[in-house]
């Protein structure tokens, strides 16, 4: 049955199932003993549906028999959604307790679906659909009517496959869920290595790459957020694999709070890949007649490599995930009020920045944390989400008219789901927190979490920011979430159900952003959580961009922004020109490195006190300038990765139209006689010439690619005005526009 073009999804009369696009093939069967079969994931075949599986059923010692039948043993067959207590002692993907006590499922096939387009999931930020098949296969427990639906989703212009996982108590008593992963993916014994995306505040998103061991690998989280100690991004890439070629499979979780990905090796060398929510200290009660939807996994494969698989990635992304509304919308630049005035900030503070904003050319104004009623540090008034009276005394509506009349739009700074217990609210309502009876509550940042189970709480926050939006004055918010979740419990919930909190306050989240982003498409809200702690698919799906890590500085940027480009398209990063020395790390480096280490990032922004701002005013003019002028051009582009070592960053990109290439480089530390840089272009139209802007030096295509081009040299002169070199010392940067003529 043929839906999309041609051969897109096929269902064989012997239930042999193939997902076919330009960029990959996905097949399974249903096996003789009813068991989903896993047979190929990879390349597209030419006739998937008579393809064939890799394994062999063969006798084997020491091993048991599915229900009896000779030479069929789970524990080696690849498996499309692998159970507990029946011959596989593999992690599995489903896992409850059932009327009998026991935690043995045995999920069959029933039937199947074929639809067009796919399905928005119920409560859950999920893919957009547009030219995209869905097939929905249907399996069942009978002994104790259990349904799960599988839900694959492949569309027509991407490398991507969707997949999620629906369980349905159809039986008559409760059930208990203990696993319930979107996906998994069942690869056979081959050498394969992980990379995966790990790090803490201030240093997210760094990447490590290893050799699957035996047993099983986990990423996961356990805070109640996707968190910046493991991001939920793995690639599983065949042994020869590299930067521009082999073959990569990613996974990646549309989901903002705990989650596991798994890769497990095991006995016989084959790879389980598992993506969902996190099954540590989660449960799911299942009454008779309900149903528990999970989140979406998402699947990529490359065989190009891991340029070909972030080239996927951020094509989805902007096209599935990211809000359509600023999809090809250039961001603004900004002025952030935090460095400037911290908490002491005020109207008249931020009416002068916003003359100094005017003065070097910036189009926006944040009003970042310390506006609000008694905030003067970070230990009061979360919560009361209304103006600080002496401080503010006309109000942000009247205070976000006269910035505009300035000629600039107006952002402000929010931290809705965090609660000071120095706050009205919490005097009024101290049990609006998430907390475990008896026990003393941790701190964060002096800090407690809502409790976005209650739904008067949800109510009370979307109201309050419904207030503040409301005047139509507000262009931006910055949605800010500095704590991990701890002692997690909510009053609101049953005693049973107190292991289904994180759940529930994720989706108490979603909730507010829908209805949100729904009333107000046009506000650019900016996703932010003590930097990278929640830059998750989750997240993205209602806010257009995301603030990627709280390090500043640029050195300590390249590494992050490097990671986070290997799933995420810079479309969606923002960054800013912050204070030297840098406060995260005390590292003086020039306003020009600042600038440059996000000059690919969508959004890009100052934020410096009004000295910083005086004594740099011609550079920052200058820097601003190209930021609006390239605005557009930041936007949709591809980006690639040439270049990575401990002293030396190497990144170019082109427009989206291939009419402009930057080429940025940065060279860490300085030293005596060190040799020469090299890098070849890559993505360049051959028989075009492309124009460097800073000299009107002309080069052909062909010549960049294949003979390519000599980096700047750190000169230990004091002659740094040739293009051929860059400033003497360390942290030293150079940026290039090529336009194609």
């Amino acid at each position: 049955m043929n839906i999309l073009g041609e051969n897109v999804i096929i269902a064989s009369e012997k239930n042999i199932f193939s997902l076919t696009n330009k960029y990959y093939s996905y097949v399974f069967c249903v096996g003789g003993n009813g068991i989903l079969e896993h047979i190929y994931y990879g390349a597209p075949l030419t006739d998937p549906i008579n393809s064939f599986s890799h394994h062999y059923k063969t006798h084997r010692d020491g091993v048991l028999h599915f229900q009896g039948k000779k030479n069929y043993n789970l524990s080696e067959i690849p498996q499309e959604y692998p159970t507990f207590g029946s011959t596989d002692f593999r992690f599995p993907a489903f896992h409850c307790k059932n009327k009998d006590g026991n935690t043995i499922s045995v999920l069959k096939y029933k039937e199947h679906f074929i639809i067009s387009d796919k399905k928005l999931l119920n409560g859950l930020p999920s893919a957009r659909g547009g030219k995209c098949n869905t097939l929905i296969v249907r399996l069942e427990d009978n002994l104790h009517k259990i349904e799960v639906d599988l839900a694959y989703t492949i569309y027509e212009n991407h490398g991507v496959l969707v997949r999620s996982s629906k369980i349905k108590n159809h039986g008559n008593k409760k059930l208990e869920l203990r696993n319930i992963y979107s996906s998994s993916i069942d690869f056979p014994a081959s050498q394969y290595k992980i990379l995966h995306l790990h790090g803490s505040w201030s240093r997210e998103f760094s990447e490590e790459t290893m050799s699957v061991p035996m047993g099983r690998f986990v990423i996961d989280s356990n805070r109640g957020s996707s968190s910046a100690a493991h991001s939920p991004f793995i690639a599983l890439c065949e042994d020869q694999c590299n930067e521009v070629s082999g073959n990569v499979y990613s996974s990646s979780l549309i989901y903002s709070g705990n989650h596991s990905i798994s890769v497990e090796k095991g006995e016989f060398n084959n790879i389980r890949l598992l993506t969902g929510i996190n099954p540590f200290n989660f449960n799911w009660s299942l009454s008779p007649g309900e149903s528990f939807q999970s989140p979406e996994a998402v699947h990529a494969f490359s065989k190009n490599g891991l340029r070909g698989m972030s080239h996927i990635w951020h094509s989805f992304i902007r096209e599935k995930i990211a809000p359509i509304n600023f999809k090809n919308k250039p961001r603004p630049t900004y002025i952030n009020t935090w460095e400037s005035s911290y908490f002491k900030v005020n109207q008249e503070e931020v009416l002068n920045l916003a003359d100094k904003a005017v003065s070097i050319g910036l189009e926006m104004v944040v009003l970042d944390d310390g506006w609000f009623e008694g905030r003067n540090d970070d230990s009061s008034s979360l919560g009361d989400w209304y103006a600080d009276s002496n401080r503010f005394p006309d109000g942000i509506q009247d205070l976000a008219i006269k910035i505009k009349n300035k000629g600039l739009k107006f952002g402000i700074w929010v931290e809705p789901e965090m609660i000071n217990t120095r706050s009205e609210l919490y005097k009024k309502n101290p049990d609006w927190v998430l907390m475990a009876p008896g026990r003393i509550s941790s701190l964060g940042r002096n800090q407690l979490i809502l409790d976005y189970c209650n739904e008067d709480v949800v109510n009370y926050i979307f109201d309050k920011l419904d207030k503040l939006l409301s005047g139509g004055n507000i262009d931006y918010i910055k949605w800010d979430m500095n704590r991990n979740m701890s002692e997690v419990g909510s009053p609101k919930v049953a005693k049973q159900k107190q292991l289904e909190v994180p759940h529930r306050y994720i989706l108490g989240l979603y909730s507010i952003l829908s209805r949100l982003t729904k009333k107000y498409p046009n506000v650019l809200f900016e996703n932010c959580a003590s930097g990278g702690n929640r830059l998750d698919l989750g997240m993205l799906s209602y806010m257009s961009q995301s603030w990627p890590s709280d390090m500043s500085d640029p050195i300590g940027r390249l590494k992050i922004i490097n990671g986070c480009s290997y799933l995420f398209p810079l479309d969606v990063l923002s960054a800013y020109i912050g204070p030297s020395p840098n406060h995260q790390n005390g590292r003086i480096t020039s306003v020009s490195s600042r600038f440059n280490a996000g000059a690919f990032c969508a959004a890009q922004g100052v934020s410096l006190n009004y000295s910083d701002i005086d004594k740099n005013k011609g550079e920052l003019t200058d820097l601003v300038n190209f930021a609006k002028e390239h605005s557009s051009d930041m936007i949709g582009g591809n980006f690639y990765r040439l270049k990575k070592s401990d002293n030396v960053f190497c990144w170019q990109y082109i427009t989206k139209d291939y009419e402009k290439v930057f080429l940025l480089y940065f060279h860490i530390l300085s030293g005596p006689n060190k040799p020469f840089e090299h890098i070849k272009f890559v993505g360049l139209e051959k028989n075009s010439d492309y124009l460097q802007v800073c000299n009107d030096k002309l080069y052909s295509g062909n010549l960049l690619m294949e003979n390519g081009f000599t980096l700047p040299y750190v000169s230990m002169t004091d002659d740094n005005n040739k293009v051929s070199y860059m400033p003497k010392g360390d942290f030293s940067s150079k940026l290039f526009v090529f336009k194609k003529v």
